[in-house]
């Protein structure tokens, strides 16, 4: 049960942190409460229990990855909106 405990803590952590980077990184000041970061969290302690310890840093660095791309994305399409708008 630490285990399990442990592993859904140290997931909503990270994946709290790497929210809020990308969020930073995008430039945005105000937002609700995310509760894919539980819903991460809840996935770690599980997989780590059921599957292995090592599921954690694989699912948050998947939702890092996740999280970077939807910023780049973003980011390409504030460039074109701008670019278009010049233009």
């Amino acid at each position: 049960m630490g285990t399990v405990l442990i592993h859904f803590l140290v997931g909503t952590l990270a994946s709290l942190v790497v929210f809020l980077l990308f969020t930073w990184f995008s430039g945005v000041r105000r937002f609700s409460a995310p509760f894919g970061v539980v819903f991460i969290g809840i996935a770690c302690g599980a997989m780590a229990h059921f599957l292995s310890p090592w599921a954690t840093p694989v699912i948050v660095t998947i939702y890092a990855i996740g999280c970077a791309g939807e910023w780049l994305q973003e980011r390409k399409a504030r460039r074109s909106g701008a670019d278009s708008s010049q233009g």
